[in-house]
Protein backbone atom coordinates (compact mmCIF):
# COMPACT_ATOMS: atom_id res chain seq x y z
CA UNK A 1 0.00 0.00 0.00
CA UNK A 2 1.43 3.40 -0.98
CA UNK A 3 1.64 5.79 2.01
CA UNK A 4 -0.47 8.95 1.94
CA UNK A 5 2.29 11.10 3.42
CA UNK A 6 5.25 12.37 1.44
CA UNK A 7 7.51 11.42 4.33
CA UNK A 8 7.56 8.81 7.09
CA UNK A 9 9.33 8.69 10.46
CA UNK A 10 12.05 6.01 10.55
CA UNK A 11 11.93 4.69 14.11
CA UNK A 12 14.83 2.21 13.69
CA UNK A 13 17.35 4.85 12.73
CA UNK A 14 16.09 7.61 14.99
CA UNK A 15 17.34 8.18 18.52
CA UNK A 16 15.28 9.34 21.50
CA UNK A 17 15.86 12.71 23.14
CA UNK A 18 13.05 13.03 25.71
CA UNK A 19 15.27 14.59 28.41
CA UNK A 20 16.93 17.20 26.21
CA UNK A 21 16.69 20.85 27.28
CA UNK A 22 14.55 23.04 25.04
CA UNK A 23 15.00 26.50 23.54
CA UNK A 24 12.42 29.22 23.05
CA UNK A 25 10.80 29.60 19.63
CA UNK A 26 12.25 33.11 19.39
CA UNK A 27 15.76 31.75 19.93
CA UNK A 28 15.24 29.26 17.10
CA UNK A 29 14.18 32.11 14.82
CA UNK A 30 17.22 34.19 15.83
CA UNK A 31 19.56 31.27 15.15
CA UNK A 32 18.03 30.75 11.72
CA UNK A 33 18.46 34.43 10.86
CA UNK A 34 22.05 34.49 12.08
CA UNK A 35 23.17 31.52 9.96
CA UNK A 36 21.03 32.49 6.97
CA UNK A 37 22.71 35.89 6.80
CA UNK A 38 26.28 34.87 7.62
CA UNK A 39 28.61 35.12 4.63
CA UNK A 40 30.57 31.99 5.58
CA UNK A 41 27.58 29.79 4.71
CA UNK A 42 26.73 29.70 1.01
CA UNK A 43 23.38 27.92 1.32
CA UNK A 44 22.66 28.04 -2.42
CA UNK A 45 25.53 25.83 -3.60
CA UNK A 46 24.17 23.39 -6.18
CA UNK A 47 25.95 20.38 -4.69
CA UNK A 48 24.89 21.57 -1.24
CA UNK A 49 27.47 19.76 0.97
CA UNK A 50 24.77 19.58 3.61
CA UNK A 51 26.73 17.39 6.03
CA UNK A 52 29.52 20.01 6.13
CA UNK A 53 27.10 22.86 6.81
CA UNK A 54 25.19 20.87 9.41
CA UNK A 55 28.46 20.01 11.15
CA UNK A 56 29.71 23.61 11.10
CA UNK A 57 26.44 24.89 12.57
CA UNK A 58 26.46 22.07 15.13
CA UNK A 59 29.99 22.89 16.28
CA UNK A 60 29.07 26.53 16.78
CA UNK A 61 25.86 25.72 18.64
CA UNK A 62 27.71 23.18 20.76
CA UNK A 63 30.25 25.82 21.77
CA UNK A 64 27.33 28.05 22.77
CA UNK A 65 25.77 25.15 24.73
CA UNK A 66 22.56 25.33 22.69
CA UNK A 67 20.85 21.91 22.64
CA UNK A 68 20.35 20.46 19.18
CA UNK A 69 20.44 17.26 17.13
CA UNK A 70 20.82 16.46 13.44
CA UNK A 71 17.78 15.72 11.32
CA UNK A 72 18.20 13.44 8.30
CA UNK A 73 15.86 12.71 5.40
CA UNK A 74 16.41 10.05 2.72
CA UNK A 75 14.47 8.94 -0.32
CA UNK A 76 12.80 5.53 -0.02
CA UNK A 77 14.58 4.34 -3.16
CA UNK A 78 17.90 5.01 -1.42
CA UNK A 79 16.86 2.49 1.25
CA UNK A 80 15.71 -0.01 -1.40
CA UNK A 81 12.53 -0.34 0.65
CA UNK A 82 10.23 -1.35 -2.20
CA UNK A 83 8.54 2.00 -2.75
CA UNK A 84 9.84 4.45 -5.30
CA UNK A 85 10.64 7.68 -3.52
CA UNK A 86 13.19 10.42 -3.98
CA UNK A 87 14.26 13.87 -2.86
CA UNK A 88 14.48 17.15 -4.69
CA UNK A 89 17.70 18.12 -6.51
CA UNK A 90 18.36 14.38 -7.05
CA UNK A 91 19.68 14.13 -3.49
CA UNK A 92 19.92 10.68 -1.91
CA UNK A 93 19.85 12.29 1.52
CA UNK A 94 19.86 15.67 3.23
CA UNK A 95 20.81 16.74 6.76
CA UNK A 96 20.43 19.86 8.89
CA UNK A 97 20.38 20.67 12.59
CA UNK A 98 17.12 20.56 14.56
CA UNK A 99 16.35 22.52 17.72
CA UNK A 100 14.02 21.24 20.48
CA UNK A 101 11.26 23.77 21.15
CA UNK A 102 8.79 23.07 23.97
CA UNK A 103 5.14 23.14 22.92
CA UNK A 104 2.96 22.39 25.92
CA UNK A 105 3.87 18.90 27.06
CA UNK A 106 5.76 17.86 23.93
CA UNK A 107 8.85 18.81 21.97
CA UNK A 108 8.58 20.38 18.54
CA UNK A 109 11.72 19.64 16.54
CA UNK A 110 12.41 22.76 14.47
CA UNK A 111 14.88 22.36 11.62
CA UNK A 112 17.26 25.22 10.81
CA UNK A 113 18.06 24.83 7.11
CA UNK A 114 18.39 28.01 5.02
CA UNK A 115 19.21 25.85 1.97
CA UNK A 116 15.63 24.60 1.89
CA UNK A 117 13.46 27.00 3.92
CA UNK A 118 12.91 30.64 4.86
CA UNK A 119 12.38 30.02 8.59
CA UNK A 120 12.64 27.18 11.12
CA UNK A 121 10.33 24.31 10.11
CA UNK A 122 8.80 21.37 11.94
CA UNK A 123 10.89 18.35 11.05
CA UNK A 124 8.03 16.53 9.29
CA UNK A 125 7.24 19.63 7.20
CA UNK A 126 10.92 20.08 6.38
CA UNK A 127 11.26 16.46 5.25
CA UNK A 128 8.08 16.73 3.16
CA UNK A 129 9.24 19.94 1.51
CA UNK A 130 12.46 18.24 0.36
CA UNK A 131 10.66 15.15 -0.96
CA UNK A 132 10.14 15.26 -4.74
CA UNK A 133 7.89 12.18 -4.94
CA UNK A 134 6.65 9.88 -2.23
CA UNK A 135 8.00 8.84 -0.15
CA UNK A 136 10.97 9.68 2.05
CA UNK A 137 12.08 8.73 5.56
CA UNK A 138 13.21 11.18 8.22
CA UNK A 139 14.91 10.56 11.56
CA UNK A 140 16.88 12.30 14.32
CA UNK A 141 20.44 11.44 15.31
CA UNK A 142 22.90 12.72 17.88
CA UNK A 143 24.67 15.86 16.67
CA UNK A 144 28.07 14.17 17.05
CA UNK A 145 27.49 11.99 13.99
CA UNK A 146 29.01 13.47 10.85
CA UNK A 147 27.95 10.99 8.13
CA UNK A 148 27.00 7.34 7.70
CA UNK A 149 29.19 4.64 6.13
CA UNK A 150 27.92 3.55 2.75
CA UNK A 151 25.61 0.50 2.87
CA UNK A 152 25.72 0.43 6.69
CA UNK A 153 22.84 2.72 7.59
CA UNK A 154 21.44 0.35 10.18
CA UNK A 155 24.66 -0.39 12.02
CA UNK A 156 26.37 1.49 14.82
CA UNK A 157 29.25 2.48 12.57
CA UNK A 158 28.11 6.02 11.77
CA UNK A 159 31.17 8.25 11.50
CA UNK A 160 31.47 10.51 14.53
CA UNK A 161 33.08 13.93 14.35
CA UNK A 162 36.85 13.98 14.46
CA UNK A 163 39.76 15.91 12.98
CA UNK A 164 39.36 14.48 9.48
CA UNK A 165 35.65 15.33 9.48
CA UNK A 166 36.61 18.89 10.43
CA UNK A 167 38.83 19.17 7.36
CA UNK A 168 35.96 17.91 5.18
CA UNK A 169 33.68 20.46 6.85
CA UNK A 170 35.95 23.36 5.95
CA UNK A 171 36.21 22.07 2.38
CA UNK A 172 32.43 21.70 2.20
CA UNK A 173 31.95 25.33 3.19
CA UNK A 174 33.97 26.15 0.07
CA UNK A 175 31.85 23.82 -2.06
CA UNK A 176 34.08 20.82 -2.67
CA UNK A 177 35.23 17.57 -1.09
CA UNK A 178 38.69 16.06 -1.33
CA UNK A 179 37.04 12.62 -1.23
CA UNK A 180 36.10 12.99 -4.92
CA UNK A 181 38.53 12.98 -7.84
CA UNK A 182 37.61 16.55 -8.80
CA UNK A 183 37.89 17.57 -5.14
CA UNK A 184 41.40 16.14 -4.89
CA UNK A 185 42.41 18.34 -7.80
CA UNK A 186 40.80 21.42 -6.22
CA UNK A 187 42.56 20.70 -2.93
CA UNK A 188 45.90 21.41 -4.62
CA UNK A 189 45.04 25.02 -5.52
CA UNK A 190 42.53 25.95 -2.80
CA UNK A 191 44.85 25.69 0.19
CA UNK A 192 44.84 29.44 0.77
CA UNK A 193 41.02 29.56 0.66
CA UNK A 194 40.82 26.62 3.09
CA UNK A 195 43.13 28.40 5.53
CA UNK A 196 41.01 31.55 5.31
CA UNK A 197 37.70 29.71 5.81
CA UNK A 198 39.21 27.83 8.75
CA UNK A 199 40.48 31.08 10.26
CA UNK A 200 37.06 32.72 9.94
CA UNK A 201 35.31 29.68 11.37
CA UNK A 202 37.64 29.44 14.36
CA UNK A 203 37.08 33.16 14.97
CA UNK A 204 33.34 32.43 15.10
CA UNK A 205 34.00 29.57 17.52
CA UNK A 206 35.91 31.94 19.78
CA UNK A 207 33.25 34.62 19.68
CA UNK A 208 30.36 32.18 20.06
CA UNK A 209 26.91 32.40 18.56
CA UNK A 210 25.32 35.76 19.09
CA UNK A 211 22.52 37.86 17.64
CA UNK A 212 23.46 40.12 14.78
Amino acid sequence: MIPLSLTLFHIELSEKFEDIDCVEAGVAADIFTFFNNHSLFNWQLNNNFCEARAEAVSLLLGRAKIPHVKSWVMGAAFFKKGYVGGLKNNWNYHVAIALPVRNGGKINWMVVDPSAAFAPMLVVDWASSITAYSHSYYFLKDAGYYIFPEDKLFGKAWHKRRHRNFKWTMQGLLGFSSLSNSGKAKLAFKKRQIREVTRRFMKMMGEGWRKQ
